[in-house]
């Protein structure tokens, strides 16, 4: 098997090799993992030398695991949490309304990163002076979903600062006020050149999508053309095309090609950001302008494979990001749909056989246009959809066709435009009559967004790890050139994972579960059972929580949504619940009576809404009590769950927290954490 075995694919498998072993080591939370992957690392390298050289596989995996224990950050004591602190940080980023810090005083905890909710944005590396009470990271956590705050954690950050004063220090300067400043007069003169079209030609140019209309980012969604705002391999293609060509124009010598590409691209990385997809799609360009500069062969595989251990070398968090998996996982099925292509159009000729494989004889305009871009539409899109359902819980079929002509459509547009603005600064006026054509193009794909079918679908829990790892045994299994019937095996063996994937869903357990959610406003609780979902409380208006947990489960319809909280916040997304979901019955003050019974033949619910809200749930085995007043405790019950804090009258040391059943009856619950589920 050339993939596994041959020596023109070596980046890409001690690429592999390391990328599983930082994965374990930053998944695995064992004290002593470091310091055993170090000596089995140590082990490894006897026989590497005196048996065969694959055991150093054994010896690069193990380092791996243990750097990736190494690479996680010391967590910050518990103490810490709740003070007030005072800090200098740089800003760096954002996410979501938060503003991401980088801190450089004090002392204790320079480098480390935290969020930040500001008044005003700042631009990047402005120094600010924040003082405010620290607070741990409090990102919903349900079962089933990515944990926001672990990967955060990973990532160097220690929590939120809730600033009470905020002073602008010092405002960037060097190199990273220059960058601000020809990014600001880039978007400017965007505005001057494209009119209207502007905010697209930026979006598309630099990733800035603040200014972007909420129809035409809906519609690349929709589309699933999202990622043409991601810049990424299709930009930075671009790019390096455009300036080669140029370069070429301007008859430059061809030992000067690669370190000037190299310089634009580390320009173009720095005034966009250094976002993995930008990074890879650089590194790949290089190799491969290398390849040309030095009239050498570049295998696609081997770049893709060191772009990723340059990434993974900076920051070994990254590749448990949806960005670095998106990415990577796009280009991985590009090449390798593009040596498809190849081959079945040109089979390889066996020296032993006496009979020559005929090529088919398909048009050149049909494969360049039509055959090859649907194959690469189709094989970005099935491979990045396992990545987009597992962080998302949504896929779409739209890039398929979306992409045919969107992707020409941008890639004329980009380097005509970055003609115009190069234009402009000699040329004002020449330069906005030639804006008209870039305009133009741009207007034709809003209303080809507009036009092109595309439906998100919501996908509900998908096995990443077993997609993942089928995608790469059909594909190790069809690469091997020397066996009969390899593609039919791999057909197989995707048949059988499709299996192993189902069978789990189809035999789990038909027991009633109940799950308490965890969310940032309201009393939430999801009852599952016989088919029958019943839902208490649709949470708060101000979060997408509620919604985005049950489509996690792949959840259409609630038969059942009990409004049963006394607080505001706890019913106020009633109508986004109502409007996203099929809900048939809607317990308030309509449909339902205020109190009640719901029989299922595998439990019981009552409920009353009507004075002091609260309702039980029993089946033979347990009975669960909740309530919103601390006089509806149930002294049978396995579990007293509160929707509010107003037990106050009780004694707190009776009170306890607990993810877990007791049969006692005495456990009691306070409704202020939430994220697991009870099988009952």
């Amino acid at each position: 098997m050339e993939l596994l075995t041959g020596k023109r694919f070596l980046a890409l498998r001690c690429a592999v090799v390391i990328g599983t072993g930082w994965v374990l080591g930053l998944l695995l939370d064992f004290s002593w993992l470091w310091w055993g992957a170090l000596v089995a690392a140590g082990l490894s390298m006897l026989p590497t030398v005196f048996v065969s050289p694959r055991f150093l596989y054994i010896a690069l995996f193990s380092f791996a695991v243990s750097y990736g224990q190494l690479s996680l950050p010391v967590p910050l004591p518990e103490d810490n949490y709740g003070k007030i602190i005072e800090i200098e940080a740089n800003v760096t980023g954002s996410s979501g309304s938060y503003t991401e810090l980088r801190i450089t005083s004090p002392e204790e905890i320079k480098g480390r990163k935290v969020m930040c909710y500001l008044e005003e944005d700042e631009d990047l590396g402005t120094l600010l002076l924040i003082k405010g009470k620290l607070q741990k990271l409090n990102y919903p956590r349900n079962p089933g979903v990515p944990d926001r705050n672990k990967r955060l954690e990973r990532e160097g950050f220690i929590g939120k600062v809730k600033p009470d004063k905020v002073i602008k220090q010092d405002i960037p300067g060097g190199i990273r006020k220059w960058l601000n400043d020809v990014r600001a007069s880039v978007i400017t003169r965007c505005k001057d050149l494209f009119g209207r079209q502007a905010t697209l030609f930026t979006a598309i140019l630099l990733g800035e999508r603040a200014d972007l209309s909420d129809e035409m980012f809906v519609n690349l969604k929709r589309t699933g053309t999202l990622h043409i705002l991601a810049v990424s391999g299709l930009h930075v293609g671009v790019l390096v095309a455009f300036l080669f060509l140029l370069l070429r124009f301007a008859h430059v010598p061809r030992f000067l090609i690669l370190p000037l590409l190299a310089l634009s691209l580390v320009f173009y990385t720095a005034l966009v950001g250094p976002r993995p997809s930008i990074i890879r799609a650089s590194v790949m360009s290089l190799f491969i302008a290398g390849g040309f500069v030095f009239e050498r062969k570049v295998l696609p595989l081997n770049s893709l494979a060191i772009a990723a251990l340059v990434l993974m070398l900076a920051q070994p968090s990254q590749i448990l990001t949806a960005g670095f998996q998106l990415s990577f996982s796009a280009a991985f099925g590009i090449i390798l749909a593009a040596g498809f292509v190849h081959e079945v159009l040109n089979p390889p000729q066996s020296k032993k056989s006496t009979t020559r494989k005929r090529r088919l004889n398909i048009p050149k305009p049909v494969l360049k246009w039509l055959i090859l871009p649907l194959t690469l539409s189709i094989a970005a899109t099935l491979f990045t959809m396992p990545f987009l359902a597992f962080h998302f819980n949504e896929a779409t079929l739209g890039p398929v066709l979306a992409n045919i002509p969107v992707i020409p459509l941008v890639s004329l547009a980009l380097p005509l435009g970055l003609v115009i603005l190069i234009i402009s600064t000699a040329w004002l006026p020449a330069a906005q009559i030639l804006g008209y054509s870039v305009s133009a193009l741009l207007w034709l794909l809003e209303k080809l967004l507009q036009l092109l079918p595309g439906t998100l679908w919501k996908t509900g829990p998908w096995p990443i790890l077993l997609v993942a790892g089928l995608f790469l045994s059909a594909l190790l299994i069809h690469s091997e050139r020397r066996k009969r019937y390899r593609f039919k095996a791999a057909l197989g063996v995707l048949l059988i994972g499709a299996n192993l994937g189902v069978w789990p869903w189809a035999l789990s357990s038909k027991k009633p579960v109940i799950t308490f959610l965890d969310t940032s406003h309201g009393n939430v609780t999801l009852l599952e059972s016989d088919g029958y979902n019943i839902l208490i409380n649709p949470g708060s208006k101000a979060e997408y929580t509620v919604p985005n947990y049950l489509h996690s489960l792949n959840i259409r319809s609630i038969n059942y949504l009990l409004c049963l909280s006394e607080k505001a916040g706890d019913i106020s997304g009633l109508d986004r619940i109502t409007e996203d979901f099929n809900v048939r019955h809607v317990a308030k003050d309509s449909t339902l009576s205020p109190a009640g019974m719901i029989a299922l033949p595998s439990c019981t619910l009552t409920y009353d809404i009507a004075r002091e809200p609260f309702y039980t749930i029993w089946t033979d085995a347990k009975r669960i009590r909740l309530t919103s007043d601390k006089f509806h405790f149930d002294s049978t019950a396995h579990l007293n769950y509160f929707l509010n804090k107003n037990v106050q009258a009780f004694d707190s040391e009776s009170l306890m927290f607990s993810k877990g059943m007791s049969d006692s009856g005495d456990i009691w619950i306070i409704r202020e954490r939430g994220g697991f589920r009870l099988t009952l």
